[in-house]
């Protein structure tokens, strides 16, 4: 599942197509040299700095290298993100949140450490993000780009990202990876409290406050597990 790379993709190529010969051909027409009134013209007043196929091929090479280092930071963000989104699918399972699957204590204690890291992978993805601006300046430094023209494509670059969406996101996805936490702690101090129910998923348990606290627990866990994929819909348009 490809996210948020399709949209900044299509972006990035209109930035290469729009911006970049935009601002050389306003450098290549400012490099003309001006004259004064009544000043006799040099063989080369007046003649841009370079020819249109010049320009054709710097503005050609540019483009690579902007597509590199795009990808160079885009790249990483992408892998992360299809990293978590993983792990979101798998806790999404009807599965993890039926206690009667759980074959014993050393269950409960592997899926913690699922949590762990998914935790992990998204603080290292939120990271990404706020580094991005960081990251993408560097990215298109190493790529040799005029600073003045990476500074212009690093903030045409960065206004692709759709942050609303991914800080709602961030904010989601810390609160499904707690509620995870908090019901497989549930899971661990009322060990043996529950029977399997009639249907798959549907434990029951003879004490009422804990049917009513594992109830409150599932609810929490798939109210924000729909608002996820929500967000998940929006990164991929």
């Amino acid at each position: 599942m490809n996210l948020v790379s399709p949209k900044i993709a299509r972006l990035t190529l209109c930035v290469c197509f729009t911006l970049v010969p935009a601002v050389l051909q306003a450098q290549n027409q400012a490099a003309a040299p001006s004259q004064s009134p009544g000043a006799k013209p040099g063989p080369s007043a007046g003649q841009p700095k370079f020819t249109d196929q010049q320009m054709q091929e710097i503005i050609l090479k540019l483009r690579e290298r902007i597509g590199n280092a795009a990808d160079q930071v885009f790249g990483r963000i992408q892998k992360e993100e299809n990293g978590l989104h993983i792990s979101f699918t798998y806790l999404r399972k009807p599965d993890r949140l039926d206690p009667s699957t759980y074959g014993s204590k050393d269950d409960i204690a592997q899926w913690r450490a699922s949590i762990e890291q998914m935790k992990e992978k998204e603080n290292l993805l939120e990271k990404l993000y706020a580094n991005a601006d960081e990251d993408l300046g560097n990215a298109l430094t190493q790529q040799k780009i005029n600073q003045a023209i990476a500074e212009q494509i690093k903030n045409e670059l960065l206004k692709t990202f759709p942050w609303n969406t991914i800080k709602k996101r961030n904010e989601l996805m810390r609160d499904y990876i707690a509620e995870h936490d908090e019901l497989l702690t549930f899971y661990e101090k009322n060990w043996g409290s529950w029977k399997s129910g009639p249907d798959a998923g549907t434990p029951t348990f003879d004490d009422k406050q804990l049917a009513a606290t594992y109830r409150t627990l599932k609810e929490k866990i798939n109210t924000t597990g729909l608002q996820l994929e929500d967000q998940y819909k929006v990164l991929v348009q």
